[in-house]
């Protein structure tokens, strides 16, 4: 396997963890907790990816020498 799949299964599990942290202490019961993860699981790794993208454009723009 290499670095970066290790990298992203890394990334992935912390967000997952992360996410669940979050959608149980924002929802007050269980069943719509449960029913919010998905969505908010594909919005959190969409947001990082999009920062992410965003970091490495201002990276080739700014920083190179």
């Amino acid at each position: 396997m290499t670095a970066l799949a290790v990298h992203v299964l890394f990334f992935l599990g912390l967000a997952a963890a992360i996410v669940v942290m979050g959608t149980f202490y924002g929802e007050a019961e269980d069943g719509p907790a449960f029913r919010a993860m998905p969505r908010r699981y594909g919005v959190f790794c969409l947001s990082c990816l999009l920062v992410a993208g965003v970091m490495l454009v201002c990276e080739h723009l700014f920083a190179s020498v």
